[in-house]
């Protein structure tokens, strides 16, 4: 099985800095699956109030459009794995914040803000310093490697922290999961950074987005509007199934399953991203789309644990086939270090403007139709057909 792996997977030497990222990421991950799915669940039970909830991400993403570019200045002055370190504290005071609000309601502007500070300090660090150090050619196998590393330590994740959330509750949960976090620094200092600053200019990374060229296509800036469907995965999903299930131990380990099942996905298409030509990329990107697009028509008649869990494993299971290709399409698309960082910026500054439009209509939804079942079926009808954005990316 070993040999297997390595002659498959991990048959070129991986450089210092991408083992680094790759541990320091895994810790991370692990801390953050304990919490991820809990998050929109405890907001709601905070407020009682979908429209809230998704204001709160709503504001918090629109304010990230703009922080962006300030995450990248740091990162082309201080350095990625410099800024990756930078980010953790401010995760953690953003759990330590979300912890308090029962008590301190006002906690809810400096989560926000918080929150954004680590968002732009990891984001384009993270993905400029994989970029820059991954190995050409196999670009989408370490995708799909760090994926599987990443999901095989965050399996036992969700299960633990629905166990926590039973026993003692969100505190203690925020708590555990800040500790974890503070730890996945340690491994990104083991390798000196070799690291030469530059100026990142805020202005030009607007002008990139405002007006495409060259590598910096309106094609491409559209099809990562498509990731909007993520955040309705990551708010309003966990959400829907804390109506359906409301017991936290049982939606952890309903998580659990379905990431072992995705940790196959992660390597298999991560291999085909490397291996297959640009048409067989194609139409596996194309078919993925498709079928999980279909997925979001589906949710709405869930009506058990045991639908939860086969929409999931569907879902996460074609969810690669399309963000692999077009994540190392992004790995590649910035041609050296100073331009992988504004190629970064020019995707995350697009994919955050498709999490604030379907936020936006999850909003709208929610104050015009909210808690009715028929919210329930507008709204993942919208983000399946949201998910078809992503074809602009293969658009001749």
């Amino acid at each position: 099985m070993s040999h297997f792996f390595i002659d498959h997977y991990l048959k070129h030497s991986l450089r210092n800095e991408i083992s680094e990222l790759y541990t320091s990421v895994a810790i991370k991950n692990f801390a953050f699956s304990m919490i991820a799915i809990f998050e929109p669940v405890y907001l709601y039970k905070l407020y009682n109030s979908l429209s809230i909830v998704f204001l709160y991400y709503l504001v918090a993403y629109i304010i990230y459009f703009f922080a962006i570019p300030l995450g990248a200045k740091a990162a082309a002055k201080y350095g990625f794995e410099h800024c990756i370190f930078y980010s953790i504290p401010f995760a953690i005071l953003y759990f330590l914040a979300l912890s308090q609000l029962p008590n301190y309601g006002f906690l809810i502007v400096f989560a926000i803000i918080f929150l954004n500070i680590y968002k732009a300090l990891f984001w384009p660090a993270y993905h400029t310093d994989f970029a820059h150090y991954s190995s050409k050619g196999y670009k989408g196998r370490e995708l799909g490697t760090l994926s599987l590393i990443s999901t095989i330590v965050t399996i036992i994740g969700p299960v633990i922290g629905g166990i926590i959330l039973s026993k003692f509750g969100f505190e203690t949960l925020f708590i555990v999961v800040s500790l974890i976090s503070l730890i996945s620094v340690i491994p990104l200092f083991i390798t000196r950074e070799k690291f030469e600053p530059h100026i990142f200019s805020y202005k030009q990374a607007f002008n990139r987005f405002l007006k495409p060229y060259n590598q910096y296509k309106r094609k491409n800036s559209i099809a990562y509007f498509g990731y909007g469907e993520e955040i309705i995965s990551a708010v309003a999903w966990p959400i829907f199934i804390f109506l359906l299930i409301e017991k936290f131990y049982l939606i952890g380990l309903l998580m659990t399953v379905v990431v072992l099942f995705a940790s196959i996905s992660c390597l298999y298409v991560g291999k085909l991203s490397d291996t297959l030509e640009k048409e067989g990329r194609r139409k596996l990107f194309f078919s993925s789309t498709i079928f999980y697009a279909i997925t979001w028509f589906l949710r709405p008649f869930v009506v058990n644990w045991l639908g939860i869990l086969l929409i999931d494993f569907i879902s996460k299971g074609l969810r690669p086939g399309i963000y692999y290709p077009l994540l190392t399409f992004v790995y590649t698309g910035g041609g050296n270090n100073r331009g992988f960082l504004k190629y970064t910026v020019f995707y995350e500054m697009s994919l955050t403007v498709g999490k604030c439009a379907t936020m936006f209509f999850a909003l709208i939804l929610s104050l015009l139709i909210g808690g009715y079942s028929i919210f329930w079926f507008i709204l993942f009808g919208y983000t399946g057909l949201w998910t078809l954005i992503f074809l602009s990316a293969y658009r001749k």
